[in-house]
């Protein structure tokens, strides 16, 4: 099977032509610098700094947990004054030790971490590393992306930059809540060829689920960076935990 790391450097050469700068990148740093008053940040799946970049931009302290030696190879190259400490590790086990105002784990990384019960850990991880004042911010896609297909199976194409095609062959498994995705690359002699994603979704009841029973509690939940209410059009969430009391 292939795992987060090999997965992660199977795309480092590419990861910044599937996800290319966009404005989300900003409006993500934007938000999440407002509610780090000192400043602190911890990002899980910091692969190639798409978002790192824009808050270090910003004065923000970030620290980025990767599970990929190449993501962090291409986040060095992106980032040569080294603005962005790193950390290279799965999050879902493990994360560096200290107090941040926010830990976030943007870009539907979340849900690449492969069953329930170690989603759960990295969730009592991240509140473990985040200060009383804090907030726990995860960016998730809507579930019916893949649950609602009507055999379990589809099949898509993407043109990519520099004549480069990804076509992608989807596979579910709606009662482990598992995506397999077939990345296949075609176009260039750097493309990495074929590469395997899995992806377990989660509802967002079930994520809140999840924050009580590590003592966070939900504070808000948005369909983008900007604070977009949610609609039955909503395509990913924007879920904002804050520490529970003691006594809840």
């Amino acid at each position: 099977m292939q795992t987060v790391n090999t997965y992660g450097d199977s795309l480092a050469g590419i990861y910044d032509m599937i996800y290319p700068t966009t404005p989300e990148a900003d409006y993500a740093a934007e938000y999440i610098s407002k509610l780090a008053p000192q400043g602190s940040v911890l990002e899980l799946g910091v692969g190639t700094g798409r978002v790192a970049l824009p808050m270090a931009d910003r004065g923000l302290k970030v620290h980025g947990v990767e599970a990929s030696e190449e993501m962090l190879r291409k986040l060095k190259e992106n980032d040569p004054e080294g603005r962005v400490q790193s950390t290279l590790g799965d999050f879902s086990e493990e994360l560096p030790e200290g107090k941040f105002d926010v830990t976030v784990n943007p870009l539907n990384t979340f849900c690449m971490v492969p069953d329930a019960e170690k989603q759960l850990n990295t969730l009592r991880l991240m509140r473990e590393r985040t200060a009383d004042h804090g907030v726990v911010i995860l960016e998730t896609y809507d579930p019916l992306v893949y649950h609602g297909l009507a055999d379990g199976t589809k099949t898509d194409a993407r043109h990519l930059q520099d004549g480069q095609v990804g076509i992608y062959t989807t596979y579910v498994d709606r009662t482990s809540q598992v995506a397999v995705v077939v990345q296949t690359f075609l176009g260039s002699d750097q493309s990495p060829g074929r590469v395997v994603e899995l992806s377990r979704y989660v509802w967002p009841s079930e994520l809140d689920l999840m924050a009580r029973l590590v003592g966070l509690r939900l504070r808000g939940r948005y369909a983008g960076w900007r604070e977009e209410p949610v609609t039955h059009h909503t395509g990913h969430f924007v879920s904002v935990y804050e520490v529970a009391g003691d006594d809840e």
